[in-house]
């Protein structure tokens, strides 16, 4: 599968340690590995949404979008964020709007 990033996920990335770090590297090549999005493994599918999904990433959330495209598959990570962040209403709010994209 395609990946892409946005700055919000970058900058939260590079925050990261060395242990966070190599398990968030470990993800995303599970991600571009996969062939379908059930193949990724520790991901689950948002309930009340129609493409957001989360992967844990130790005590992390990553939070992305998944369209099928006409010419392939794209997985755009959007939000990386700490699990108490993850699912307080600022930040279902973002997901919604990104939901609808």
């Amino acid at each position: 599968m395609k990946v892409k990033y946005t700055k919000s996920f970058t900058s939260a990335a590079k925050h990261l340690n060395g242990k966070e770090l190599k398990s968030l590297q470990k993800a995303i090549s599970g991600v571009k590995a996969a062939n379908v999005i059930h193949e990724i493994s520790d991901c689950r599918k948002l309930v009340g949404y129609d493409h957001v999904y989360r992967i844990r990433v130790g005590s992390r959330r990553a939070f992305f979008t998944f369209h099928v495209e006409v010419v392939g598959d794209t997985v755009f990570f959007r939000y990386l964020v700490p699990r108490g962040q993850a699912y307080d209403r600022h930040m279902q709010d973002l997901l919604r709007t990104a939901d609808k994209e």
